[in-house]
């Protein structure tokens, strides 16, 4: 009986040991199989910009879209490339710019960032709308969540959440 509950809890510990390892090297999982999500090149009026800042960019402000699969960017495009036209009337904001507005205090300004529950890895290709964010806040991650962005329960992030898309 005790070799059976001692089988039954060392296989209990390297499961758990093994998805804490996968959680702190996200990297090897593409060695064991793992899709990732394609992470294509994005410009918007020829800047690179982050993913997420999708989401801080309205509808109404592009003017057009273009998608390339060609090798035109090299590596950083090997996901394809996508350019966006905006109106030159729409006013465009850098993370220091969202830092100023909101009044982010400068010890704050090193957090890492969320923007709707997607981690930013490079804030300095935040692009947003400030009339397109609804709240910035800084706060811990929500420990329940099925995304964990730290094993850290009391690290804060900035959580800057986007105004929901309204179809005109």
């Amino acid at each position: 009986m005790k070799k059976l509950i001692f089988s039954f809890l060392f296989a209990t510990c390297s499961l758990q040991a093994f998805a804490q390892q996968e959680l702190i090297h996200p990297k090897e999982q593409q060695k064991q199989g793992i899709v990732q999500q394609p992470q294509p090149y994005i410009e918007v009026d020829g800047k690179q910009v982050a993913q997420a800042s999708l989401v801080l960019i309205t509808a109404r402000h592009i003017e057009s879209a273009e998608v390339l699969k060609d090798e035109k960017f090299g590596d950083k495009a090997k996901d394809g490339a996508i350019l966006l036209k905006t109106d030159p009337k729409a006013k465009w904001v850098t993370i220091q710019d969202i830092y100023t507005h909101y009044r982010i205090p400068a010890t704050q300004q090193y957090l890492r960032v969320i923007i709707n529950n997607q981690l930013v890895k490079d804030t300095s290709l935040i692009l947003a709308n400030l009339e397109q964010i609804e709240k910035v806040e800084v706060k811990k991650q929500d420990i329940t969540a099925p995304v964990r962005w730290s094993l850290n329960d009391e690290e804060e992030f900035l959580y800057i959440t986007s105004k929901p898309q309204t179809k005109k």
